[in-house]
């Protein structure tokens, strides 16, 4: 079985409403992955679904992560009928925040993000995933239409570690890490958060009114705190030529 046959003969892994569906990444994206991961592949992906049996097909050694047993028994049940072989699939039936803290020294070439997308299951994905991912692997973020997907995607064109190598119809994003990476570094180091809190610190710095009662002297001390500095002297020029 391949790709095709895949594609020609789909699983309904996921419910919704009642109703069991066929979602998963775009077909370009699974082209992708079908032309980089080989059986000497370390992968995983938080989510489950499609692309968990394209990776089985792959053959190479692959982590699951998903909450739903139900998701899993069904993925089994398909790969069964259609003589796919999970035996190099490892499903974690938990939480990706329960699971990626303890995976452990896993070297990863390449890892999916496409399970919760709700805040902030997506930043905690890559921020335990980042570790284990390779120089020079590979990390696909799903659903980067959704706000917290954005703002990862966003977050990483900032980042000289990482590189985005394609962008699949708005809709998912391929990053290559090109540097070792700490993802715990703080902001003054991350130019993405130092950019997006530059019109906060403005709009803080607008909404806050001096109090008439006040001394001049603490007034001046305000001005200064706020980096107003030219304000201050041309109040200073005002009073001496008053």
């Amino acid at each position: 079985m391949d790709l095709k046959a895949l594609l020609d003969d789909p699983p309904k892994v996921h419910e919704h409403e009642g109703q069991l569906v066929l979602w998963g990444l775009p077909r370009s994206v699974l082209d992708f992955v079908d032309a980089h991961v080989t059986e000497r592949s370390n992968t995983l992906e938080t989510g489950a679904g499609l692309s968990t049996i394209l990776f089985a097909l792959k053959g190479g050694s692959h982590i699951c992560i998903t909450p739903s047993q139900e998701e899993v028994d069904r993925i089994r049940d398909y790969c069964k009928r259609r003589g796919v072989s999970l035996q190099h699939v490892d499903f974690r039936i938990d939480l990706s925040a329960n699971v990626l803290p303890k995976l452990g020294p896993v070297q990863l070439d390449l890892a999916l993000i496409d399970g919760c997308h709700g805040f902030p299951t997506p930043f905690m994905d890559w921020y335990f995933i980042s570790s284990s991912l390779k120089i020079g692997g590979t990390l696909i973020i799903d659903d980067v239409q959704i706000w917290t997907g954005h703002i990862l995607k966003e977050f990483l064109l900032a980042e000289r570690e990482w590189k985005l190598i394609d962008l699949f119809t708005n809709k998912t994003a391929i990053f290559v890490k090109e540097q070792s990476y700490r993802p715990w570094k703080e902001f003054v180091g991350q130019p993405y958060v130092l950019q997006q809190s530059e019109p906060l610190k403005r709009n803080l710095q607008q909404s806050e009114p001096l109090n008439r009662n006040e001394s001049k002297f603490r007034r001046g001390l305000h001005l200064l705190r706020r980096g107003q500095i030219l304000t201050l002297v041309q109040k200073m020029l005002k009073q001496i030529k008053g």
